[in-house]
């Protein structure tokens, strides 16, 4: 079959989906009007007494205060064996000691020459994993990367797992390189496929018609109570996360924090492989906290 040039337009498969559903939809607006009309009638004649557990939940909408507070914004500044200028490079061998990594770290809050340094008061929370080899910085950060998946202990943790022997070099595939297969829903299909799944929702929830306000409270009711269920479990699950680490806390400036860290007594040489974190926020760091208290 010969090329041909040809121009956009939309897809008749879709605008006859659009087609068929707004022959039903467009009916909706006057149906639905006359529905709450008399609906408006009973309203005098309907009363409902919250129970007891909704005025205990009521009691509790705080609580979404109190989440939303251990969100924060601020920075984080790691620091690997890899990194330029971080790490000792010797031959093939990497290391960076937990004094080292230590001292990088509060050097980086006096730089005067990185535009983002931050000012201000702060609160500061530093983190290092060690180990004296690389086999042991790797068993250490497994687990934690699993938890704290920051992208340079994750970019660590993989070049201490790869596979580098010299003697093997797989054949490199031809360029350009296939890709794994993936939904092609770029636009317009992604939106059309938005609008057009609204507009059929709007008409699954009509067909249900047929079923009775009880029924569909019933419904309602166990896919809460499924939903419960589901979030008891996860909840579950996150508690029971495992890993160690060393971890500092500090507050004051950045020369002050900087001082602070210089001072801090940190694992001594024989940690000779160490990656490590400092986060700062102008807000407590209460959530980074007691996760490693």
């Amino acid at each position: 079959m010969s090329w041909t040039q040809g121009t956009l337009h939309l897809p008749a498969s879709s605008e006859a989906i659009h087609t068929r559903a707004s022959a039903v939809l467009d009916q909706l607006p006057d149906t639905q009007a006359g529905a709450v009309a008399r609906l408006q009638v009973l309203a005098p004649r309907a009363h409902y007494r919250p129970t007891f557990i909704s005025q205990a939940a009521a009691a509790l909408t705080g609580l979404r205060a109190e989440l939303d507070r251990l969100l924060v914004t601020g920075r984080c500044l790691t620091v690997t064996p890899y990194q330029h200028g971080v790490g000792q490079h010797q031959g093939n061998q990497y290391s960076l000691a937990a004094p080292n990594a230590v001292a990088t770290l509060a050097a980086k809050l006096q730089d005067g020459a990185d535009p983002l340094l931050p000012t201000g008061q702060l609160h500061a929370i530093a983190w290092l994993v060690t180990g004296n080899s690389e086999t042991a910085l790797a068993d250490a950060l497994a687990p934690l990367c699993a938890i704290l998946p920051l992208p340079e202990w994750c970019a660590a943790l993989r070049r201490l797992t790869a596979s580098n022997d010299a003697m093997s070099k797989p054949t490199a595939a031809k360029v350009p390189r296939w890709k794994a297969d993936e939904p092609l829903v770029w636009n317009p299909l992604r939106s059309a496929r938005s609008l057009l799944g609204a507009e059929l929702a709007q008409l699954e929830s009509l067909a249900q018609g047929a079923t009775t306000p009880i029924a569909k409270l019933a419904t309602l009711a166990q896919r809460r109570a499924a939903k419960l269920a589901e979030l008891e479990q996860a909840l579950g699950q996150l508690v029971d996360i495992h890993g160690q680490l060393w971890h500092w806390q500090g507050q004051g400036d950045a020369a002050s924090l900087a001082t602070q860290l210089g001072q801090s007594n940190p694992p001594d040489h024989s940690h000779s492989m160490t990656v490590g974190a400092l986060l700062l926020s102008p807000s407590p760091l209460t959530f980074w906290q007691e996760l490693t208290r």
